[in-house]
């Protein structure tokens, strides 16, 4: 079951929705009443890839605001989101070796949440920064969105590096709140109110820090992986097959794994490339969709990431691209094959 939108307007991922619902009754909101004041069907929340109105997702947040009287609802929403998104990160983390490996894989926001905006790096002289550019004009006064994907940012990029990541400057595009308690707890940065452009701004330095998994093997399954796509004794020891798995692993999230990608990537040539897979009885499209189902399965496995996190893990733009190619491969859906 899906809910097309309005025309023009947008949507968003029902599914999204969840985590700030309980959190709004976690802060003693009902539910119902919340619901139905923004005009949001609750039933939607339970199917897989709903989509609703960009302008119920939006009343929904006033109503956050008002149904709880918290007007830190939106820090917390962050916090809530990096939880529930954190092994999607986190298997991003494990495939990718520095900060700067990981920020090129990592998914977009319209990919996980819909048509509301985009986190877009920002490069300045002295350090870069991770703008939030929303399609709708910011709001006058204090929002809950910006302060919900700020939150989520900041736990995102200080959550899977060896050393800490956090900001030194904190933009925020709304007037300054009364009370600046729960801002500075969640950044830990100065902040500069009334900004024309919402970001959160890092030192240059920091994209080489280590992922975590450098050091601890978190999540670090590649050897494991890697041997089930190359047959013969060369498989466990053939420095060359591993590095090619690894590589489309890391490229695959961001959508753009082809054999010129991954060639540039392995630092040789298109032409070696292709010379090496020959010689290893396949050719890179063979490669990839094996390489590709075989992660879906495994990932399916995994019932802590949802439809959505594994489609944007294989570089799928959409759910329903990767439910196509997975049923090419299995006869199943994602669904089904998750069912048995």
């Amino acid at each position: 079951m899906e809910v097309r939108d309005i025309p023009g307007e947008g949507a968003v991922y029902a599914r999204a929705l969840n985590g700030p619902m309980d959190l709004a009754a976690a802060l003693g909101a009902d539910s119902e009443m919340l619901a139905a004041d923004a005009g949001l069907d609750t039933s939607l929340l339970t199917v897989p890839d709903a989509l609703l109105p960009v302008s119920t997702y939006y009343r929904l947040q006033e109503q956050f605001l008002q149904h709880t009287g918290n007007p830190d609802f939106g820090l917390l929403s962050g916090r809530v989101s990096h939880m529930e998104n954190a092994h999607l990160f986190l298997y991003l983390a494990s495939a990718s070796q520095t900060l700067r490996d990981w920020l090129n894989m990592v998914p977009t926001v319209a990919s996980i949440l819909g048509d509301v905006g985009s986190i877009r790096i920002a490069r300045y002289r002295d350090d870069f920064a991770l703008e939030w550019h929303p399609l709708r004009p910011p709001d006058p006064e204090r929002c809950v969105v910006t302060d919900s994907l700020l939150s989520a940012a900041a736990l995102q990029m200080d959550g899977y590096c060896l050393l800490p990541v956090r900001p030194h400057r904190v933009d925020l595009s709304y007037p300054r709140p009364e009370n600046l308690d729960m801002l500075r707890a969640t950044f830990g940065a100065p902040l500069y109110f009334d900004q024309a452009v919402s970001g959160l701004h890092y030192d240059w330095k920091m994209l080489d820090n280590p992922q975590v998994h450098v050091s601890t093997r978190f999540y670090d399954t590649v050897a494991e992986e890697f041997s089930a796509f190359f047959s013969g004794d060369a498989s466990g020891t053939d420095p060359f097959s591993l590095s090619l798995h690894t590589a489309i692993r890391r490229l695959l999230p961001a959508g753009g794994c082809s054999i010129d990608s991954i060639a540039a990537d392995m630092s040789v040539s298109r032409r070696t490339l292709q010379r090496r897979l020959k010689d290893r009885d396949t050719n890179f499209q063979q490669l990839l969709q094996r390489v590709k189902s075989t992660l879906a399965r495994k990932y399916l496995e995994d019932k802590s990431l949802s439809i959505i996190e594994i489609a944007l893990l294989l570089g799928y733009g959409d759910p329903s691209s990767f439910s196509a190619a997975f049923k090419s491969w299995t006869g199943l859906t994602p669904t089904e094959f998750r069912r048995q």
